[in-house]
């Protein structure tokens, strides 16, 4: 492909000089879908994603442990749930041998400015964790709450990543996530409903991006040696019904089948090195296709034999870690090309790249990261194999034909606060920047010989500061300062705050 744009060449000379970087050394963590890096600036006290790790419990004694169980407990409970301090309880736990379990109810408000448009969100829910012997877990997260305010600003809330009602005053909302795993040394097995992130980054994941909805899922890895083996099936929901009833009413619901497979190979030449290797594919509209569940074989030769007629997607990456903890990682992903044509302008070389480097330091941890995106990729011909979930993309989520420099500082202050922030400058062309685009359409007669070019279409810059601030200083309450500041045209502001009581 022939560069046509010189801040496109900036990005690619700053992607390669940190290739060109080396290695040297870090730990590597031990699953694909937990990733190293992840921005840590958020926009609710709700968007955690429970991580693979194994988790802490509190000491407690045997039986079952709540404040209702004498008065001294309950006063002991009382005092903790409204005063600063660590946590020492539960609603619930319960203890025997083996087998430790906690039950925690949470309730929280949030509260949202954007201009005249301001909403809220209050909640409540409850989370679940147990854990029998060392190696079965299980963890469940609920809540269910309603937006009120601005209705039609509150649709655009992070939060509302999927199903939702909207009554004259308020919107409904709620989910679930949850897993039971078994957990070895020598690999993992588990089942459960949530989302991943796919490689290290800090302005979202140019493979397998975790800002979407959950979704059900099947995962296994299994580690020997230098080589780790990953694989993820998962339900998705398409973007759109099919109307083949005369009933209006089952043909809003009547969406195709659609999922998605994933498998990774990781290789571990040295004690802070991986290099990784992987294949997606979205497909759908039959049932689950036992050729995606066979994780040694090659998918798009496998998808070229079934008719070609999925979505397939290629990656590789590396991380490597210096003596001094400083982390390079840079990934790439290949969503469509042609040998004949992969220096040429046309329009179906689909690829995406990203690279960056995080440094920990006594003060923070502070990470840049350069992310260079075609135009087309991730866009198909089918709304059962469109590389999204829920309305979402499952890609990059700032779309294709874009390239994006993000800079990331994440200071913790003692114990109890911790400010993060993120300073992202892009700049992006219209044509070719939706994965809902079907190209079959758009390139009707042309699929052959097309072209598309860097940042073709209406250019826009972009500059955007997000801000979270994080404050923990009580056992059971949690808050969050934030604003999010978005410059095209002019500078628009939202400005957010969330408190959580979790107990």
């Amino acid at each position: 492909m022939m560069l046509k744009n010189s801040s496109f060449s900036t990005a690619l000379c700053l992607i390669l000089l940190c290739l060109g970087l080396g290695f040297v050394h870090a730990q590597m963590v031990d699953s694909a879908f937990q990733s190293l890096l992840h921005s840590q600036v958020r926009h609710s006290l709700l968007d955690e994603i429970p991580a693979l790790s194994e988790p802490d419990y509190l000491p407690q004694e045997e039986g079952l442990s709540h404040p209702a169980k004498s008065l001294s407990a309950f006063k002991s409970a009382l005092q903790e749930a409204f005063l600063p301090g660590k946590a020492k309880q539960n609603l619930f736990s319960y203890r025997y041998a083996a087998l430790a379990a906690d039950f925690n109810f949470l309730a929280g408000f949030e509260a949202d400015f954007v201009d005249d448009e301001d909403y809220s969100y209050l909640y409540k829910g409850w989370r679940l964790k147990a854990q029998a012997g060392d190696h079965l877990r299980l963890h469940t997260h609920w809540y269910n709450g309603a937006f009120h305010g601005d209705l039609d600003a509150a649709e655009t809330d992070p939060l509302i990543d999927g199903y939702y009602k909207r009554f004259e005053d308020h919107i409904q909302h709620d989910n679930l996530s949850g897993e039971i795993g078994y957990y070895h040394d020598l690999g993992t097995i588990a089942i459960g409903r949530g989302r991943f992130q796919i490689g290290n980054t800090i302005s979202g994941s140019i493979i397998l991006s975790d800002r979407v909805n959950d979704y059900g899922y099947l995962l296994a890895e299994g580690q020997i040696g230098a080589f780790r083996l990953s694989m993820l099936h998962a339900s998705l929901k398409a973007d759109s019904t099919y109307s083949v009833y005369d009933n209006a009413m089952i043909d809003t619901r009547n969406y195709p089948q659609k999922y998605i497979a994933l498998h990774q190979l990781s290789f571990y030449p040295w004690a802070n090195t991986e290099i990784f290797a992987g294949e997606t594919v979205v497909y759908g509209n039959r049932s689950l296709d036992l050729n995606y569940l066979l994780p040694n074989s090659f998918w798009r030769a496998v998808e070229h034999d079934l008719g070609d007629r999925d979505n397939v997607m290629i990656y590789m990456g590396i991380n490597q870690s210096f003596c001094n903890d400083l982390l390079f990682y840079a990934q790439l992903a290949l969503d469509e090309f042609s040998y004949s044509k992969i220096f040429s302008s046309w329009w179906g070389n689909k690829y995406a790249i990203q690279s960056g480097l995080s440094l920990p330091t006594d003060f923070g941890r502070f990470s840049l990261e350069a992310t260079a995106v075609r135009p087309f990729t991730y866009a198909h011909f089918m709304n059962h194999t469109m590389y999204s979930h829920d309305g979402r993309p499952l890609g990059y989520v700032q779309g294709s034909n874009v390239l994006d420099i993000s800079l990331e500082a994440n200071i913790p202050w003692r114990e109890y606060l911790e400010w993060d922030t993120q300073l992202s400058w892009r700049k992006r062309g219209s044509t070719g920047s939706s994965w809902q685009e079907n190209y079959h359409e758009t390139w009707a007669g042309m699929i052959e010989d097309g072209s598309a070019h860097w940042f073709e279409g209406d250019k826009d810059h972009e500059y955007q500061i997000k801000s979270s601030l994080s404050i923990l200083f009580m056992a059971h309450h949690s808050f969050l300062l934030g604003l999010d500041s978005l410059k095209q045209d002019a500078w628009q502001h939202h400005l957010f705050a969330a408190w959580q009581f979790d107990f």
